[in-house]
């Protein structure tokens, strides 16, 4: 990186452009799940809020093969023999 100031130029480029589009203006500004950000020193209630919303709005996991299961909200589950 200190040979070459601009190896990474094109990844700070896309994601400023990113940081954009979730409507970040300064710093700090936290991206959830690449889809929501939350601009600030912000009150935990709002981050618990936006946690919870990038949640919910998150498409099921799925589980591949047939004895896989998936971790949730309430933990794992181990496949048993």
């Amino acid at each position: 990186m200190l040979a070459d100031g601009t190896a990474y130029a094109d990844d700070v480029r896309a994601d400023e452009r990113e940081a954009a589009e979730l409507g970040a203006t300064g710093v700090p500004f936290f991206v959830l799940d690449r889809r929501y950000g939350v601009s600030g020193g912000q009150p935990a209630e709002v981050f618990t809020q936006a946690l919870e919303q990038a949640w919910g709005d998150r498409a099921p996991l799925t589980a591949l093969g047939s004895n896989a299961e998936a971790c949730g909200p309430d933990g794992c589950e181990v496949p048993q023999p």
